[in-house]
């Protein structure tokens, strides 16, 4: 019954690890859309860079740990193949990708200045490295 329950809880973080990043990558990419419209974003769109940025995070913080967990009680840590190997290589590369969006905005924020012209950008990424590393994920599990 133990080995179910932490199952069970392992891939309801999961699980609610990929709704944060993937509703801070959507979000990114709407500031960014609205500010690219308007031509810079409103202060109220500016606010939220940096709750999307933690958000994102904190997903991806939730899907590494749960995901390993899983990796460990489910799987043993065997190999699961190319695509999982593939998947985890994604993973990464969002991690990076969310602690560098986090960085530069924090910086440009402290220093009172608007962040680099090329963040958005890097921010429209993360919603498409999500589904890339789920689609992945679901190959895997099917």
């Amino acid at each position: 019954m133990i080995e179910l329950t932490v199952n069970f809880v392992l891939k309801f973080l999961h699980i609610f690890g990929l709704m944060l990043g993937a509703a801070a990558g959507f979000g990114v990419m709407a500031v960014s859309r609205r500010a690219g419209i308007a031509g810079a974003p409103s202060p109220d769109l500016a606010a939220l860079r940096p709750v999307f940025s933690k958000m994102g995070l904190a997903g991806i913080l939730l899907i590494w740990l749960s995901g390993i967990g899983l990796w460990l009680f489910r799987y043993d840590l065997a190999d699961l193949g190319a695509a999982y190997t593939a998947k985890l290589i994604v993973a990464l590369v969002l991690l990076g990708v969310i602690l560098a969006i986090g960085r530069v905005a924090g910086r440009a924020a402290k220093a009172g200045t608007p962040p680099p012209a090329w963040l958005p950008s890097l921010g429209m990424t993360t919603p498409i490295l999500t589904l890339i590393a789920m689609a992945l994920g679901v190959w895997v599990f099917i």
